[in-house]
């Protein structure tokens, strides 16, 4: 057989048209998806029922569980059609860091295979109504290209069954219940509990760090240790008894919080949109850098709470504006980025998504912070990191791609 190959669109001939024909005919499916919707099960249920009825037949779903779509319902309602024949399988796929995200039918009559890649989830809007476009490959079950897909497929088979799918669905479930009571920033499902630093999802963690360290959003430790340097002499002259004009002052913080027109020093994102009203506050912002400077090498605990309540103080007093934790505990590591750890939501969510919940960043103590910084300290020895830098870039990089929808 030659192969044969050509395009379909929701536009023509539908997915859901193709696909239900394809089930008429074929002995063995293979089919994976990043999700299975209700609709999507709805509208190949009847077909589904048929084929598993015929003894002979096989069919494997290999479905994926994150971040955005969870129905274990729909996945006990799949598992009870396939109970129906020993050769029907579910495979709940569930990768260590990012998600399961392909698109695959596979059909099988003899030797010959159709083979659907493309945009289709198995849902109502992948089979029927969204713009979705496909390749369909007619070829042999010898076909480089065949084998090359089956050998995909084998390993997914080898690496994600268990059959005890029922109780996988069960831990699923639970899962998903206790996410949306947390309201998390992303949800992953996790087949086994893997945590090796203080409740610490580290294999997840590591996977995302092999990612980060190819990425091109991988930042080099000296690039960053340099701007931080460059910093650290901006917060001295800032924090020395001499006297500053309103442009000097400008030229010394502009860069830390990067402001339009000088090279921005420190990493965290949107400070210079809540820090310009600070140009107004120069005695205060000079008096807690003073502060972070005369008690750099007291314990963390005591740092951050000597600076939450003078900032507090001179917020109330309107001596300071724009002036968060972020921007306090910045100003600590660019001092010791071996003792102190940027705080601001990107590390908060990276670490609920990987197993500790703390609170807002608003609501932190010194005790609290001490911790986070404790507990980062574990993270950063595990990974090898050198610094709090390094471990800022890197958590980043995680948050930024968790919250990503698909």
């Amino acid at each position: 057989m030659t192969n044969t190959s050509h395009f379909i669109t929701n536009t023509n001939q539908s997915h859901k048209e193709k696909i239900l024909s394809l089930f008429r005919e074929a002995e063995t499916i293979s089919i994976a998806v990043g999700f299975l919707r209700p609709s999507g099960l709805n509208n190949i249920e009847n077909a589904l029922i048929n084929f598993c009825s015929g003894f002979s037949k096989k069919i494997t779903f290999y479905i994926g569980t994150g971040p955005v779509s969870y129905n274990p319902k729909t996945l006990q309602k799949l598992v009870s059609i396939l109970n129906n024949n020993q050769n029907c399988k579910l495979v709940l796929c569930t990768p260590d860091a990012g998600i399961f995200h392909p698109k695959i039918y596979v059909f099988e009559k003899q030797k010959n295979a159709t083979i659907i890649t493309g945009s289709a989830n198995l849902s109502e809007w992948g089979l029927l109504i969204s713009d979705e476009v496909s390749f369909i490959t007619e070829t042999t079950t010898n076909s480089p290209e065949y084998l090359q897909l089956k050998s995909y497929l084998q390993n997914l088979f080898d690496t994600y069954f268990t059959a005890d799918i029922l109780t996988l669905i069960k831990e699923y479930k639970k899962q998903v219940g206790d996410y949306q009571k947390d309201n998390r920033p992303a949800f992953h499902f996790r087949r086994k509990k893997k945590s090796s630093v203080d409740g610490i999802d580290m294999p997840r963690l590591r996977r995302y760090f092999e990612a980060y360290l190819n990425s091109s959003g991988f930042i080099n430790v000296g690039e960053r240790e340099g701007k931080y340097s460059k910093a650290k002499r901006n917060l001295e002259e800032l924090a020395s008894d001499r006297t500053l004009s309103a442009q000097q002052f400008h030229d010394l913080f502009g860069p830390l919080v990067g402001h339009r027109g000088y090279e921005k020093l420190w990493h965290s994102g949107s400070i210079q949109r809540t820090t310009h009203k600070t140009l107004d506050y120069i005695p205060g912002f000079r008096k807690i850098v003073r502060l972070a400077e005369r008690d750099i090498k007291l314990p963390v605990s005591n740092v951050f709470d000597k600076m939450i309540n003078i900032r507090r103080t001179m917020k109330l007093s309107n001596q300071i504006h724009g002036v968060g934790e972020n921007i306090l505990t910045e100003i600590l590591m660019t001092y010791n980025p071996n003792k102190f750890a940027n705080l601001n939501v990107n590390p908060i969510d990276v670490l609920a998504f990987v197993g500790k919940k703390f609170p807002s960043v608003s609501s932190f103590t010194g005790l609290t912070y001490e911790e986070y910084v404790n507990l980062l300290t574990l993270i950063k020895t595990d990974l090898g990191l050198r610094s709090f830098l390094e471990i800022d870039s890197f958590f980043n990089y995680v948050y930024w791609n968790i919250l990503e929808r698909v």
